[in-house]
């Protein structure tokens, strides 16, 4: 049974970050370094003492408390035992509200999803409603902590999945980007029965080599040379894998040796996070509030913040030895989910990982693809509006997964 959740930090943790704080130490930097080898010396000076003198965590547990509807959500998943997960559940006044699960990845949270409650839930003639859920992925935000290697992508999914049974929703839709879009794709293989639309602005996929993907080789043939745009996508992406990706490396191959210092020290465990909110958003205006408020978060949670890293381990392998068999990211971008779950693409203009349109339906039954010259891998956050519509535009009326839950058109 869900029960109401509060957050609130122990006083204890909040005098001992204000220690650490207060002692914190710096390095140097080379002369007119600016972003190019990392966050800025100045940058952290100011946000460090900021976060010592001004940042009031008490306010902002109240504004996040008086705003959020949130639960703990008691499930099981299976060879992992009893897990608690936190989640956001706010329900629209439309009885025809079409039941959503938003999951974020690394760096985000269920933060990500705050923007979008006003724009998916309100009752709106002209546009569908839904009832949104976003839940802390376990070993993110205020839920469980998992202790037991080999907790991988099907237990997130089933997690994920096993959260939305709890509460009720036994078909929904599902929006996901960063490793939102991972655990959906990994969610449409093995929950087709419930989940009956997708909706991703995250989309790695595997290549079309010619004897994985025969026609859309040979479609590429005929495309070839590729439109600016697609050059563009290409280059971005390339640009990513070869100079922006070192973080994965290091997160999943040691993800415990980089944990000490952002369990240790909250001057690591902003760099850490803050270098990816600028780096990987499209010049959004972050605000220091708006950056201190996501890394506390982090600094807070329940199983701390080095265990939110070890999903990139386990993402990384594939465990014989887990109850259900496994899949590693790779095993999930290069299978296709099933074709009776709709899938629509959403990409945005500095998403980490963006291909060529004619490859997003390698991903499975892509239905809509869209393109916006604006936002970054943030969406729901930078540009809450777009990704809302483009959500609505998708399960409304005239949309291409209009009335996939039964019984539920938002409306």
């Amino acid at each position: 049974m869900a029960r109401t959740f509060e957050i609130s930090v122990p006083d204890a943790q909040l005098r001992h970050l204000q220690q650490k704080l207060d002692t914190a130490t710096f390095p140097d930097e080379l002369d007119d370094a600016d972003w190019d080898m990392g966050v800025p010396l100045d940058e952290m000076r100011r946000l460090i003492s900021y976060w010592r003198d001004g940042f009031d965590w008490r306010q902002k547990e109240r504004e996040l408390n008086e705003n959020l509807t949130q639960f703990i959500v008691p499930i099981s998943v299976s060879g992992f035992g009893d897990l608690d997960i936190h989640c956001l559940h706010h329900t629209s006044q439309n009885t025809q509200a079409i039941p959503l699960l938003f999951i974020h990845g690394w760096p985000g949270s269920f933060l990500e999803a705050t923007k979008l409650i006003p724009l998916l839930t309100r009752r709106d003639k002209a546009q569908p409603a839904f009832h949104l859920v976003a839940p802390s992925l376990p070993n993110f935000g205020f839920s469980s902590a998992v202790k037991k290697k080999g907790f991988g992508l099907v237990q997130y999914a089933e997690a994920m999945h096993n959260v939305m049974v709890a509460l009720g929703y036994k078909e929904y839709v599902v929006q996901g980007g960063d490793w939102g879009s991972i655990i959906a794709r990994v969610m449409a293989n093995r929950y087709s029965d419930h989940i009956k639309a997708v909706h991703l602005n995250f989309l790695p996929v595997a290549l079309p080599y010619p004897w994985r993907s025969p026609l859309v080789f040979l479609r590429s043939l005929f495309t070839i040379p590729f439109s600016p745009d697609d050059k563009a996508h290409l280059a971005a992406t390339r640009d990513y894998l070869t100079q922006g990706n070192a973080y994965m490396r290091q997160q999943e191959t040691r993800p415990q040796t980089l944990g000490y210092a952002l369990q240790d020290s909250p001057v690591a465990l902003l760099a850490w996070i803050y270098d990816k909110l600028h780096s990987w958003s499209d010049s959004y205006p972050w605000t220091d509030d708006e950056i201190l408020t996501w890394v506390s978060i982090y600094c807070f949670s329940t199983a701390g913040p080095a265990a939110s890293v070890r999903i990139y381990y386990e993402a990384a392998r594939n465990d014989s030895t887990a109850t259900a068999p496994g899949m590693s990211t790779i095993d999930v971008i290069s299978k296709p989910t099933p074709s009776n779950v709709k899938l629509s693409v959403a990409q945005f203009k500095t998403e980490l990982i963006r291909v060529p349109m004619l490859w997003t339906g390698l991903a499975g039954s892509v239905v809509r693809a869209r393109e916006f010259d604006c936002g970054g891998h943030f969406a729901a956050w930078e540009v809450p509006d777009l990704l809302a519509d483009d959500l609505k535009n998708f399960l409304g009326r005239n949309g291409q997964a209009y009335g996939a839950v039964s019984g539920k058109d938002g409306y």
